[in-house]
């Protein structure tokens, strides 16, 4: 077992053997994360946020706030991980954007940098790897994310659920190369306005 922490407002990036398990957890709760997975054997082949939830609607396995399959992409298309155990089961699982330059500029009217983003934590953490920033895979798990659609058909940002001792739990069905940005956002109420740091947990 190895335990690492992500520190609030940044990313770490680390691999995963096929079979074994990966839990990311909260460590004071209400903290969201943007998870991306990557096929550590095929760096074109990551996970598709759009096309799991549509696949786990079609098997019965999830909805629009949860699923239990993450499917990569489309032509792969290929169960990359499975859910062991998810104790809140309210993400933003059907866009699979992420904070970044643009959102804080039109959202906040500030730059970013300074300010930290998850696309630009992402493509820290996962740079070591070999990937550059523009080969972060477009579509991120929002873990923890609590979004409802207003009268508007727009969205409204609500804080996360999560408790400090809930957790989501996995199972690798390949190799896998995972990023997990423990999100930056202090001035929408994803993070219940503060951000804090996670917790991975890797077992064989």
């Amino acid at each position: 077992m190895k335990e690492m922490i992500v520190p609030a407002g940044k990313a770490i990036a680390f691999e995963v053997a096929r079979d074994d398990t990966f839990r990311i957890a909260q460590v004071e709760g209400r903290q969201v994360a943007d998870v991306v997975l990557i096929n550590a054997d095929n760096y074109k082949e990551y996970f598709s946020a759009g096309h799991s939830i549509y696949l786990n609607c079609i098997e019965g396995t999830g909805n629009i706030r949860k699923f239990t399959k993450f499917w990569s992409r489309p032509p792969m298309e290929n169960v990359m991980a499975t859910v062991i155990e998810d104790t809140v089961g309210v993400h933003f699982t059907y866009i699979g954007s992420r904070c970044s330059r643009m959102i804080y500029k039109l959202r906040h009217n500030i730059d970013a940098p300074p300010h930290r983003t998850c696309q630009d934590n992402l493509a820290e953490a996962l740079a070591p790897h070999g990937l550059s920033a523009d080969e972060i895979p477009p579509e991120v798990f929002n873990l923890w994310m609590n979004v409802e659609i207003d009268d508007n058909g727009c969205f409204r940002l609500k804080p996360s659920l999560a408790g400090p001792s809930d957790f989501i739990e996995l199972k690798a069905n390949m190799n896998l190369l995972i990023g997990v940005s423990a999100c930056p956002s202090d001035m929408v109420a994803v993070n219940d306005f503060r951000i804090k740091p996670l917790k991975v947990v890797l077992s064989s």
